[in-house]
C-alpha cells in the first residue's frame, strides 16, 4: 500500500437519499437483482460506492443505491467530472449488465434519430435487434466495431441504407408468414437469409414459391447453418443442375464476404 500516493478527494459517504435522482432512460429496477444485493450486504458489507454526477444523478450503481436505501444504510459515492448522461452506457459498455435493448431504450430516450429509426424498423417488422443492425450494415454477423458504435450511442445508418432495409425485411417478413406470421422471427433465419440473397443464382420469387409447399422443412430449423441447410434443399428441389445454389459451400467458404445481395 505503499505506493498509494494519492489520496482521493472526490468519494462521499451520506444517507440523505433525497440528493439522489436517478439518470433517464436507465433500464428498469430488477426488483430480483436488488434483493440478491441485499443478501449480499447481509454476507458481508463491501461498502461499494455509485457513481454519480456533480449534481447527483445516478450513473452507475442504481440497484446499489436501491438495496442500501431499503435497508436504511449509508451511500458510498464516487462524484465523476462528467455530467454527460451518455457516459451511463459507455460504463456499461464494458459490462455484461445491459442487453442490446437497454442499450437501444436509453439512446431512444434521449432521441438519438439513428436509434429510434432503428427501434421502429424493429417494430414494423418484428425483428431480433442485432440481426436489424445487421441488415442496415450489409453484414451476416455485427462486428467488433459496429458492437461498439451501438453500445457508445455512435450507431449510424449509412446513406440509401433504409431502401436496402425494407427490402430485405420485406422479403424475411414474406417468408417467416409462410411458416407463422404469429412467430418472431428468429435469428438464424435471418443470419441464413442475408448469406442466401448474396449467393449466385439465387431468387427470392422462385425461394418463396419453394417455400409454400415445402416450407415445413425449416420448421425445426435453429441455428444459421440448419437454415441455411434447409434453403438449399427447398430451393433447389426440382430444379436442373445448372439452376441449383450451392449454398452450404458459399456459406462454409464465406464466399458471402464482400458480396452485395443480388436483387
Amino acid at each position: 500500500m505503499t505506493d498509494l500516493k494519492k489520496k482521493m478527494n472526490n468519494c462521499f459517504i451520506t444517507k440523505d437519499y433525497k440528493l439522489f435522482t436517478k439518470t433517464k432512460g436507465n433500464r428498469p429496477i430488477n426488483l430480483a437483482h436488488v434483493e440478491k444485493i441485499k443478501k449480499a450486504i447481509a454476507r458481508k458489507d463491501l461498502k461499494l460506492p455509485i457513481l454519480v454526477t456533480k449534481k447527483m444523478h445516478i450513473r452507475d450503481g442504481h440497484h446499489t443505491f436501491q438495496a442500501r436505501m431499503e435497508l436504511g444504510l449509508e451511500i458510498y459515492c464516487i462524484v465523476l467530472d462528467s455530467d454527460d448522461a451518455f457516459d451511463m452506457a459507455l460504463l456499461n459498455s464494458n459490462r455484461s449488465s445491459w442487453s442490446y435493448s437497454d442499450y437501444l431504450n436509453f439512446f431512444c430516450t434521449y432521441q438519438k434519430k439513428n436509434y429510434m429509426t432503428l427501434r421502429s424498423k424493429i417494430n414494423e417488422y418484428n425483428m431480433p435487434i442485432q440481426e436489424t443492425i445487421c441488415i442496415f450494415v450489409k453484414q451476416i454477423r455485427l462486428g467488433k466495431n459496429h458492437m461498439e458504435d451501438f453500445k457508445n450511442g455512435e450507431f449510424k445508418i449509412p446513406d440509401g441504407a433504409t431502401f436496402y432495409f425494407d427490402r430485405i425485411a420485406r422479403e424475411i417478413k414474406d417468408i417467416n408468414n409462410i411458416l407463422d406470421e404469429t412467430k418472431k422471427i428468429k435469428r438464424g433465419f435471418v443470419r441464413a437469409y442475408l448469406v442466401a440473397v448474396k449467393c449466385p443464382n439465387w431468387n427470392f420469387l422462385r425461394f418463396k414459391g419453394a417455400m409454400k409447399s415445402r416450407g415445413s422443412k425449416v420448421l425445426g430449423a435453429e441455428s444459421t447453418e440448419e437454415y441455411i441447410t434447409q434453403f438449399q434443399n427447398i430451393f433447389n428441389s426440382g430444379l436442373k443442375s445448372d439452376k441449383k445454389i450451392k449454398l452450404t459451400r458459399f456459406f462454409e467458404d464465406k464466399d458471402y464476404e464482400g458480396k452485395e445481395a443480388i436483387n
